[in-house]
């Protein structure tokens, strides 16, 4: 179930963040456009852009968990006895797999709060709280992440995060 879960997960990640970095590339080159050539700004683009990474970056958090790129302290496990390594690696997810939860949580509050308010973006005049519904929803895609982790450690498994093959050349 949570690895079919997680190949999801990763073809809603991959697709949301490839569609923003485009959103955002394209924006921003129209309003390049728009300034230099036509001398008409796009009063909106900039709110889009910004809008586009702040949505990536809280998108990307499960993607951390996924390839093990979040900060951690593994010299720990370097002092500690054997047995001992896989107790502390099932304590950091379930501390990770807890703060996920609390910004759920708190996330899923603003959200409720924010649309009860209306407030509304400055130059988009969408509601904020869709906005912010990229918090409480990337925490979702993040405690998903956790439990593959945990699943893993538990079931007495490494977890390995899958290799990423980038070419420089």
């Amino acid at each position: 179930m949570i690895t079919w879960l997680n190949k999801l997960v990763d073809v809603i990640e991959n697709t949301l963040v490839s569609g923003l970095i485009l959103v955002a590339t394209l924006v921003a080159i129209a309003q390049v456009i728009a300034r230099y050539v036509f001398n008409n700004s796009l009063y909106w683009s900039e709110e889009v852009v910004l809008y586009a990474f702040i949505t990536m970056s809280f998108l990307t958090m499960g993607m951390g968990v996924r390839y093990a790129s979040h900060i951690s302290v593994e010299a720990i496990y370097a002092f500690v006895p054997e047995k001992m390594v896989r107790p502390l690696q099932i304590g950091a997810a379930c501390l990770g797999l807890i703060f996920a939860g609390v910004v759920l949580w708190y996330g899923s509050k603003l959200v409720i709060n924010t649309s009860r308010m209306g407030q509304l973006s400055p130059a988009l005049r969408i509601p904020v709280g869709y906005i912010y519904m990229v918090i409480p929803f990337s925490a979702g895609l993040m405690i998903t992440r956790y439990l593959l982790v945990l699943q893993e450690l538990v079931f007495g498994r490494a977890y390995t995060p899958p290799s990423v093959d980038i070419k420089t050349s």
